[in-house]
């Protein structure tokens, strides 16, 4: 696929095309069964131009499976609220994401948890796609400041209202997944910029977050490139401090 705005942009890396399938792709990354991992280092791996993929008996980490779309939380010892605050006295200790169990418990009633219909989460370099053929459910961009604020205006341009994106409290795989696809759901989605998780921040470059948005907002957005900010002069200015840095050509 071709993109008018990865160009605008300026892209370090590859936006990433999230695929639903039944058909395992041939080649891709993907876990190992009966290991712990995380879904935010296949992400990045996508982002670079290697396609990943996940499925249920592969996923090691208990959020990944919500994040992903697999279903609920499995049975924590102690309870996943307790994982998420405060922690079990010589069992555990609590992340700390929210102050009491009882804001832990909220926050996971408050998750748009589903068990999706398809055996395969794909994350696929977005150059990679062939739109003849294969129908993304999300594009997450991996961007800097800059970018993610290009983004953020564009998907509030053509639309009414100045809340169109969001920025939700969530694990990382919730962001780039979990909740950008409840929002593909919608009649009026918003986008959702993600990967402020603590917990995969180390995993990610210091300037760096993601943006998601549904197949049709992102293709809504390309065809509103003309006449917007994006053809003014001022958004020349920012992007050529990102052309300091590489840029990715699709």
């Amino acid at each position: 696929m071709e993109s008018r705005l990865v160009k605008e942009l300026k892209l370090r890396y590859e936006p990433v095309a999230v695929l639903l399938s039944n058909e395992k792709p041939e080649g891709a990354l993907q876990s190992k069964e009966g290991h712990w991992s995380c879904t935010i280092p296949l992400f990045i791996a996508a982002a670079k131009g290697k396609t990943s993929v996940f499925e249920r008996k592969t996923t090691g980490c208990p959020g990944g499976i919500v994040g992903l779309g697999f279903g609920q939380f499995p049975n924590y010892p102690g309870g996943i609220e307790y994982f998420l605050t405060v922690g079990k006295s010589g069992q555990f200790e609590g992340e700390g994401y929210k102050k009491n169990p009882e804001l832990g418990a909220e926050f996971v009633e408050c998750l748009p948890i589903t068990n999706i219909p398809y055996h395969y989460v794909i994350f696929k370099p977005f150059s990679q796609v062939d739109s003849a053929k294969e129908k993304p459910e999300l594009i997450v961009f991996y961007v800097n400041i800059d970018q993610l604020s290009a983004l953020t205006v564009l998907a509030n341009y053509f639309r009414p209202g100045n809340e169109n994106v969001m920025i939700p409290f969530g694990s990382g795989c919730q962001s780039i997944f979990l909740i950008p696809y409840a929002e593909a759901q919608k009649e009026n989605p918003r986008a959702v910029v993600g990967l402020t998780d603590i917990t995969v921040r180390p995993m990610v470059e210091a300037d760096m977050l993601s943006f998601s948005v549904p197949y049709k907002m992102f293709l809504d957005m390309e065809e509103n490139i003309e006449g917007s900010f994006l053809e003014k002069h001022l958004w020349p200015r920012v992007a050529a401090r990102i052309e300091k840095g590489s840029k990715v050509s699709v």
